[in-house]
C-alpha cells in the first residue's frame, strides 16, 4: 500500500477491509487517507448507489465492510447543508468525488453553558481530496455551497453508528437523532421507514 499507483474501486474496498480488519488496535489516519487518494474516480463505479433528493442530501450505503466500518455515498444537491453535529466516537474519512465541499468546524461547548457555538475554522476542498474528522477535533457541518453544481462524496465511518447529536448554533443545545439510509446497496429504502426514523434531521459525516 506504499506505492503511488492509482487503484480501482474494487482495490479500494479490498484495501479498506485490510486496513480495518478485526483485531487491529488502531488505524493509521495518514495511511487510510493516502489509500483513498489513490482511488481513480470512475463515476461508473458508484452510479448505482447515486440516489438524489431535490431538496436535501442523501446517505446511501455502499458497503458494510467487515463490521468495522460503513462506506456511504453522500449525494448533495445544490445548496445542501448538514446540521452541526458530532460523530458519536466514530471517526470519518470523506473522499470528495465531484464538486466542492465547504466544512465549518466548531469548538465543543461547555456543558450546560447555553452560549452560542464558537467557530474554530473553515475550509473548502474540491475533488479529488480526502478529509478526516473525529470528535477529538470538535463539531462541524458540511455544505455544498454551490448553486449550480452537485456534490458527491464517499464517507467511511469506523465503527458504524446508529445515532449522533445535532447542535443549535445559538444555544449549543444538542438533540439526539437516529441515522437511517436513503438507499442500501443501490436500492431505495421505504419512505415511511425514513420518516419514522427522523429522516428530515439526519446528519452526514
Amino acid at each position: 500500500m506504499d506505492c503511488k499507483e492509482k487503484i480501482t474501486f474494487d482495490e479500494l474496498i479490498e484495501g479498506l477491509l485490510e486496513l480495518f480488519k478485526a483485531g487491529k488496535e488502531s488505524v493509521d489516519i495518514d495511511c487510510v487517507t493516502a489509500w483513498f487518494n489513490r482511488y481513480e474516480n470512475n463515476p461508473e463505479d458508484w452510479a448505482k448507489y447515486s440516489k438524489w433528493d431535490k431538496f436535501k442530501y442523501t446517505r446511501n450505503l455502499m458497503h458494510e465492510g467487515n463490521g468495522n466500518f460503513n462506506l456511504i455515498l453522500m449525494c448533495w444537491p445544490e445548496g445542501a447543508v448538514s446540521p452541526i453535529h458530532d460523530h458519536s466516537d466514530s471517526p470519518c474519512f470523506m473522499r470528495v468525488l465531484e464538486g466542492q465541499v465547504k466544512e465549518i468546524r466548531y469548538a465543543w461547548p461547555a456543558e450546560g453553558s447555553g452560549d452560542a457555538l464558537v467557530e474554530s475554522g473553515t475550509r473548502e476542498i474540491a475533488a479529488p481530496a480526502t478529509l478526516y474528522m473525529s470528535d477529538d477535533l470538535g463539531l462541524h457541518k458540511i455544505e455544498n455551497s454551490s448553486h449550480s453544481n452537485k456534490l458527491c462524496s464517499i464517507h467511511l465511518y469506523s465503527p458504524p453508528f446508529d445515532f449522533c447529536k445535532v447542535f443549535d448554533e445559538r444555544t449549543a443545545k444538542d438533540t439526539k437523532v437516529n441515522m437511517v439510509f436513503y438507499s442500501k446497496f443501490g436500492d431505495k429504502e421505504d419512505v415511511k421507514k425514513r420518516i419514522k426514523n427522523n429522516w428530515k434531521i439526519l446528519v452526514p459525516q
